[in-house]
């Protein structure tokens, strides 16, 4: 190991000790006072690091900060902001093309709203899947009557499941019936709707539309026409108070 290298390894590490660096310190004095001089140099900066902070140096360094002149601080700031802008423009056109914008678009409540009837639907599905209760218009209007609503013409499709059901914190009407394609779920519950909503989860589709102060909510397959249905059945559905 020419003397170069020798300086260079002991400057870089001074406690590091392999075989050549032993001895290339034992065939030089020359080495060995070098060796010697970096280690205790060393142990004087690390001596001269270890500096007690004073407990209220945050506090005045944050003083100081803020007295800063605005000249000064405010293009750190417009970096920063620009800075993270960037970052969330690069993010957003990564995922542009691959967000469902029909249900990003829906509102909190909505989605809410959303995602209960579509979970319902989901958890219920095998147990319901064989089920037909061939429900009368005067048996869906009697599980109605707590909604203070009913429907003033017979019930235009056959159902094969009626119920009431837990809704978040509320309670439901839980009808199954036969749609255009497959079975649709309706919910009509006491959680109020802003306004109609269409939305799509999980490989299904839905409609949520306000009924006073309530919602009436329609979830069925890919494909099934839930706007048609809705349409049909809204006018149907009348005020018992």
């Amino acid at each position: 190991m020419d003397e170069l290298e020798f300086r260079r390894r002991i400057l870089s590490d001074p406690k590091h000790r392999d075989k050549e660096i032993q001895q290339a310190i034992s065939a030089s004095d020359s080495h060995a006072r070098y060796a010697e001089d970096i280690l205790n140099l060393d142990a004087k900066i690390a001596e001269a690091m270890r500096v007690d902070v004073p407990d209220s140096l945050a506090d005045r360094i944050l003083f100081s900060h803020n007295a800063v002149n605005d000249n000064v601080v405010r293009p750190r700031f417009m970096r920063r902001a620009m800075a993270m802008a960037a970052s969330v423009a690069f993010v957003f056109g990564l995922l542009a093309g691959q967000l469902n914008w029909g249900n990003l678009l829906v509102p909190p409540a909505q989605a809410s709203l959303a995602e209960m009837a579509v979970s319902h639907v989901l958890n219920e599905e095998g147990f319901v899947a064989s089920i037909d209760e061939q429900v009368s218009s005067r048996q869906i209007n009697a599980k109605m009557r707590p909604f203070h609503y009913q429907f003033d013409k017979s019930f235009p499709y056959h159902v094969y499941y009626l119920n009431h059901c837990g809704f978040g914190d509320s309670n439901a009407l839980h009808v199954v019936f036969q749609g255009e394609t497959g079975k649709v779920t309706l919910f009509l519950t006491h959680m109020p709707a802003e306004g109609k909503v269409n939305f799509n989860q999980n490989g299904m589709t839905g409609v949520i539309k306000p009924v006073g102060n309530m919602s009436l909510i329609l979830v069925g397959g890919e494909g099934e026409n839930v706007d048609k249905i809705a349409r049909h059945l809204m006018p149907m559905i009348k005020s018992s108070k």
